[in-house]
């Protein structure tokens, strides 16, 4: 009897990508960048891609590093997953980037992300 090959994790065969830039226009509209973790395209969100990622497709995610967020993440509290790393060097412990998911509110019919437990808009979590 053979048994199949299982090649790992399902959610590592999803494609990852991450918002590089979230800036206004002249009239205020958010004008969103979306780059896969490869860094080689630039892609607007269509609606093909928000089918994708409420599909699970694909996964989009926003660095805390990332300096066109409008909410101060340092002051707010983030659950501690990911948030520390034990420092070998006996250093200390060291703050690391965390990357936040984004998903498609099917209420609100927009993007958002959840911080500390509050759903913000990408229109209200970006400058």
């Amino acid at each position: 009897m053979h048994s199949a090959v299982w090649s790992g994790n399902a959610l590592h065969k999803v494609t990852k990508y991450y918002i590089t830039s979230a800036k206004r226009d002249n009239n205020g509209r958010l004008d969103i960048t979306i780059s896969p973790a490869s860094g080689r395209t630039k892609l607007k969100p269509t609606e093909q891609f928000i089918r994708q990622l409420e599909n699970k497709e694909v996964q989009l995610l926003v660095l805390t590093t990332q300096p066109d967020i409008a909410l101060d993440l340092n002051k707010m509290v983030i659950d501690n997953e990911n948030r520390y790393v034990i420092d070998f060097d006996k250093r200390g412990v060291k703050w690391t980037m965390r990357d936040l998911p984004v998903y498609y509110n099917t209420m609100k019919r927009e993007l958002c992300v959840e911080v500390d437990g509050v759903c913000y808009t990408l229109d209200k979590f970006f400058k």
